[in-house]
């Protein structure tokens, strides 16, 4: 298992008392969610459907790295990877999921970043920041997020330029080695014009040891890079764009094979964690995404009318040793290219006491 050996965030003194006070103060934080798609967001506690919801503060408090870390905290939920090939989700909200890697299998759980459907598995179970909040909504979304919503949705929402100076900072390290810093700074360039630039970087060795030549696995390097600006020419008009960039490159997966439930056969028993492989694999990713987002308000029905326009590009390779022996037995190398259009047009607003009303309209390619 890893160990933290250090870590450090802004500002970069404290103790672990107030540490501990903050975090147990962070989780009984009221939570605003916008994945019921209403202006301004709705108190989690107001909304008829199964939801858990994080603030950007509970997040921190739970340590979080990427979203198979809140698997273990939600009820009926299951956020892993495929295992076969690193990055690729195998989601499941009450029982509904997939377990393949194949792109053409459509996913029962939608994945979405500020707005946009990601189309694909791959490229979702990587490390992540700069996050203000993630909503998992459990049970069919169809009405407000169209198909592969059977089982629910996963939404994650980064952070918005704000009109004030910020700055957040981490560094970390883990046993492995593994490396780890992260810089969000955020602030107005004008009276009306706010910039966000959100960068983060890992680097681990692997904490894994393959038995087959002595030499470390589980090597992986993470590079993301956000920016983002945010114009704001009055009270009732936005328009935010985001930018992402984001590469990965390591090994494959470090597989096991185990001895089955009755004690036979297999290389290592569970809950161990050695290894024996003849094919260290790979695994690189490389991913570019644009979402330009405008929020009109108008006085019908004190609504706001929204649109995200958003584009994301993906290029995965990978090879893993599925038989996890050190026996040349089965390897299975992959490929993925992607590009995917999306845009949402909608409109939310309230007529008379407590009737409110949502038209969307959706297209992806």
């Amino acid at each position: 298992m890893r160990a933290i050996l250090l870590a450090a965030a802004s500002p970069l003194v404290f103790t672990a008392g107030v540490q501990a006070q903050s975090a147990t103060e962070a989780l009984r934080d009221v939570i605003t969610i916008t994945g019921t798609k209403r202006p301004g967001g709705v108190d989690v506690q107001e909304v008829p459907i199964a939801v858990t919801a994080y603030s950007a503060d509970q997040l921190e408090a739970l340590q979080y790295r990427d979203i198979s870390s809140l698997s273990y905290q939600m009820p009926n939920v299951q956020l892993e990877d495929i295992g076969t090939s690193p990055g690729i989700a195998n989601f499941s909200i009450r029982g509904l999921g997939i377990n393949s890697s194949i792109p053409a299998i459509d996913p029962t759980v939608g994945y979405f970043v500020d707005g946009i459907y990601y189309g694909l598995n791959a490229g979702i179970v990587v490390d992540n920041f700069d996050l203000e909040a993630i909503e998992v909504l459990r049970g069919p979304q169809g009405v407000l997020f169209g198909r592969n919503v059977t089982g629910g949705a996963v939404v994650l929402r980064t952070t918005t330029p704000t009109d004030e100076f910020r700055f957040n900072g981490r560094i970390g390290v883990e046993t492995g080695l593994r490396y780890v810093a992260s810089a969000v700074v955020s602030g107005p360039l004008t009276d009306i014009l706010s910039a966000k630039l959100a960068v983060y970087r890992s680097d681990d060795d692997g904490w894994h040891t393959n038995q087959f030549d002595g030499s470390s696995h589980g090597a992986n390097e993470v590079t993301i890079i956000r920016p983002a600006l945010a114009l704001r020419p009055n009270d009732n008009l936005e328009f935010i764009l985001r930018l992402e960039r984001g590469k990965t490159d390591g090994d494959g997966p470090s597989g096991q094979n185990h001895v089955n439930g009755l004690g036979i056969g297999g290389l290592f028993p569970r809950g161990s964690f050695g290894m024996s492989i003849d094919e260290p694999g790979f695994a690189r990713a490389d991913w570019n995404q644009a979402i330009f987002e405008t929020n009109i308000g108008v006085d019908f029905g004190n609504g706001t009318i929204t649109n995200i326009l958003g584009w994301r590009d993906y290029e995965g390779r990978s090879l893993a040793d599925i038989d996890a022996t050190p026996a040349f037995l089965f390897h299975a190398p992959s490929s993925l290219d992607q590009t995917q259009w999306s845009n949402e047009l909608r409109y939310a607003g309230t007529f008379g006491k407590g009737l409110s009303q949502m038209f969307s309209f959706v297209n992806r390619v």
